[in-house]
């Protein structure tokens, strides 16, 4: 299960390992060993993170760009 969630200064980024700054935005993912899950490890990862494992991407919304870590599906 993946939540967004907006850090307090102490959480730190399960890939690049930097501590995500006080009110930046994190992506809370609930897996084991790189796959999804309903139970088990919860990883934390930035948005740099997040969009270079794909787990976030940006759409075109009402003519801006939104940053979204919901599924993309096909129009």
């Amino acid at each position: 299960m993946r939540r967004g969630c907006i850090s307090l200064g102490e959480v730190q980024c399960d890939d690049c390992h930097r501590i995500i700054p006080h009110s930046e935005r994190y992506l809370a993912i609930d897996e084991e060993d790189g796959v999804e899950v309903e139970k088990g490890k919860t990883s934390r990862y930035c948005l740099n993170c997040c969009l270079k494992k794909g787990y976030a991407h940006y759409r075109d919304e009402k003519g801006e760009q939104i940053l979204t870590s919901f599924p993309e599906f096909p129009e």
